[in-house]
C-alpha cells in the first residue's frame, strides 16, 4: 500500500477557493431570503379597500294629476314647504291682478311695517286724501268703506277692509300711510317684486282698478306662498266676514270659502281683463295638514271661476303620496381591490318618502372600506329626508365577500406586497 505525504501544498491544493465560498454563501443567503420574501409576499395581510359610491338610481318619479281650468287664460298652484312643487299653466304673460293687487299692497306695507302676534299695528288718523280716495273709488264703482276727516282707524283694520271685503279706499290709505305718498309706495313696491324675483310682477297703483297693475298666473303663486307664511296676512284672508263702521257686517268676496278645504283667499274683477281668484287651502293627507295655493287668472263668470279653482284643488290632493323612492337592493357603493376583486354594496330595505306629484327627495349614502376574505357585513348606511324633514334609513351591507389576493399576485407583485406591511 502505497501512502500519499500530506504537506502544506497539497493542503492548500485541497481547499476551495475564497470566490467560491463566497459565491456559495450569496447563494445560500439567496435562497434564505427568497423564502423568507416568498412567505412574507404569501401571508402579507391585504389592506381593506374602500368604497367608491354609486350615482342612486331612486325610483321614476310619478307627475301631479292636475285639472287645469280651460276656461281661464293662465292658473297656477304651489305646495306650502316642498320645493319644486309648483306649476303654471296657460299664457305665461302678465296679466291685470285687479283686486288681487291689494294683497300685493298689504305684503309691501308689512314688509316696512310688520305686524306681531294679535296686534292691530299703529294707529292711522285719515285726512282729506283719505276722503279724495274714497270719492275716487265710490266713482269707479269700487268697493268702499266709509271713512270722515280725523278718524282714527289701525293698520289692521285698513288690511281687513281691503282683504275681506276688497275696499279700494282702504288699501289706498294703507300704501298712503305706509310710504308717505302712492309714488314712494309704487317704488317700494317695485323694489319689493324685485327682491322676491318676482320678474313679472309690477303696480300701477295699490288697488288694481289700473290694468297696468300686472303679474303673471306663475308670480301670483309666488305671492300667495309669501302671504300664507305671513300669519298675520293669512289670518286676514280666513276671515269670513269684517265689521266696517257706517256698513255694519261686510261678508268675504271670496264665495267659496269653507268648500273644497278653501280656508283663505282674495277675489279681483276688472271689467276690461275678467276675473282672478287667489285661494289658499288646507286639508290633512295621511295625518299631515297640507296647504296649496292656488290662482285662477282671466275667467268670465263667478260660477264659472269658482268651478274652475274647486276642480283645480280637487285634483291636486290625491298626489300627495308615500313613495318607495329606493328600493331594497338598490345598490349604493363598489368595492374595487387592485388585484381585480370587486364586490358592491346595497341597501337593506326601502326608502319612502312623503312626496307631491314628480318631488324626487334626494337620497345619500355612506359606505366604509372592507377587509379582504372577511364575510359580508353592514359597511353602512342610506338616508333620505322628505320634505316635512323627516329622515329615514336604511343599513348598507355587502354583497358578497371580497376575494383576498391569490399567491401568483402576490408574487408578480412583490412591491405592492411589501409595502402593505409599512401602510
Amino acid at each position: 500500500m502505497t501512502h500519499r505525504a500530506v504537506t502544506a501544498a497539497s493542503q492548500r491544493a485541497s481547499r476551495p477557493h475564497p470566490l467560491v465560498v463566497l459565491v456559495r454563501a450569496l447563494v445560500v443567503a439567496l435562497l434564505a431570503a427568497a423564502a423568507v420574501l416568498g412567505v412574507a409576499l404569501a401571508f402579507a395581510p391585504p389592506p381593506a379597500v374602500a368604497a367608491t359610491s354609486v350615482p342612486i338610481e331612486a325610483a321614476e318619479p310619478g307627475a301631479a294629476s292636475v285639472a287645469w281650468p280651460e276656461t281661464a287664460r293662465a292658473a297656477g298652484y304651489a305646495v306650502v314647504g316642498v320645493d319644486g312643487a309648483a306649476e303654471a299653466w296657460g299664457s305665461d304673460e302678465a296679466h291685470p291682478m285687479a283686486s288681487i293687487t291689494k294683497l300685493v299692497t298689504v305684503l309691501v306695507v308689512l314688509d316696512a311695517h310688520p305686524i306681531e302676534g294679535d296686534d292691530r299695528g299703529a294707529e292711522i288718523t285719515l285726512g282729506r286724501p283719505d276722503l279724495v280716495a274714497l270719492g275716487e273709488a265710490l266713482a269707479d264703482n269700487a268697493p268702499i268703506a266709509p271713512v270722515y276727516d280725523g278718524m282714527v282707524v289701525t293698520q289692521r283694520d285698513l288690511m281687513e277692509w281691503a282683504l275681506v271685503d276688497s275696499a279700494g279706499n282702504a288699501a289706498w290709505s294703507l300704501a298712503n300711510w305706509g310710504f308717505g305718498s302712492i309714488d314712494a309706495f309704487l317704488d317700494a313696491s317695485a323694489a319689493w317684486a324685485e327682491r322676491h324675483g318676482l320678474e313679472q310682477t309690477s303696480l300701477a297703483d295699490p288697488i288694481g282698478l289700473s290694468a297696468r297693475s300686472v303679474s303673471s298666473a306663475a308670480d301670483l303663486t309666488r305671492i300667495g306662498l309669501l302671504a300664507v307664511a305671513d300669519p298675520v296676512v293669512l289670518a286676514t284672508l280666513q276671515l269670513e266676514e269684517v265689521a266696517i263702521p257706517g256698513i255694519g257686517i261686510a261678508p268675504s268676496t271670496n264665495r267659496i270659502l269653507g268648500e273644497g278645504f278653501v280656508d283663505g283667499g282674495k277675489t279681483g274683477t276688472l271689467k276690461v281683463w275678467g276675473r282672478n281668484l287667489f285661494v289658499t287651502a288646507e286639508r290633512v293627507v295621511d295625518g299631515e295638514p297640507r296647504r296649496i295655493v292656488a290662482v285662477v287668472m282671466g275667467t268670465i263668470a263667478a260660477d264659472e271661476t269658482d268651478e274652475a279653482m274647486l276642480t283645480l284643488l280637487d285634483s291636486l290632493w290625491d298626489d300627495f303620496q308615500r313613495r318607495t323612492i329606493v328600493p331594497a337592493g338598490t345598490v349604493v357603493a363598489e368595492f374595487r381591490a387592485p388585484w381585480g376583486a370587486t364586490t358592491t354594496a346595497s341597501t337593506l330595505s326601502d326608502l319612502d318618502a312623503d312626496v307631491f306629484g314628480a318631488q324626487q327627495p334626494t337620497a345619500t349614502a355612506e359606505a366604509g372600506a372592507v377587509e379582504p376574505g372577511a364575510p359580508r357585513s353592514e359597511v353602512g348606511q342610506a338616508s333620505l329626508t322628505d320634505h316635512d324633514g323627516e329622515t329615514s334609513s336604511t343599513p348598507v351591507r355587502a354583497d358578497g365577500m371580497l376575494a383576498a389576493p391569490d399567491l401568483a399576485w402576490r408574487l408578480t407583485h412583490p412591491v405592492d406586497v411589501v409595502g402593505w406591511y409599512f401602510d
